[in-house]
């Protein structure tokens, strides 16, 4: 289990703030991020680079149901952008729903069959079930 960066004590894997002395578990950067990614989607809705950019910050920040979801409106925005598919695959894989990432992973390989990245997990959730 993770220690907390202020005062040292266990804090849970994915905790946003320490439940001891409150301590924001995550780092400026990822913050930052996650803010100017917010201000770009307050001007449009509907940018895949900006809620891309969430979803990676998300992912970043240990928020993987926040990033999934964020990962989810970038495909139906670009459905052909592989990367978005692949990372809803590995979250799921990662949330035990190896039926939805395969699913996933699945979609990227349609967009982009020399996907790697996506063949490679995929061999591995096969392989596992």
């Amino acid at each position: 289990m993770p220690s907390c960066v202020n005062c040292g004590r266990e804090v849970q894997a994915e905790a946003n703030f320490c439940p001891v002395c409150g301590a924001s578990q995550r780092s400026s950067a990822i913050d930052s991020m996650i803010g100017d990614a917010r201000r770009a989607l307050t001007l449009d809705p509907n940018n895949a680079d900006a809620r891309n950019n969430l979803a990676i910050a998300y992912k970043l920040g240990g928020m993987d149901e926040l990033a999934l979801e964020e990962f989810a409106r970038v495909a139906e925005l670009q459905p052909d952008f592989s990367d978005a598919h692949y990372e809803i695959g590995l979250l799921q894989a990662k949330a035990g729903r190896t039926e939805e990432a395969i699913l996933a992973l699945g979609r990227a390989l349609e967009v982009d069959p020399a996907h790697s990245r996506a063949q490679q997990l995929l061999e591995r959730l096969r392989g596992a079930s």
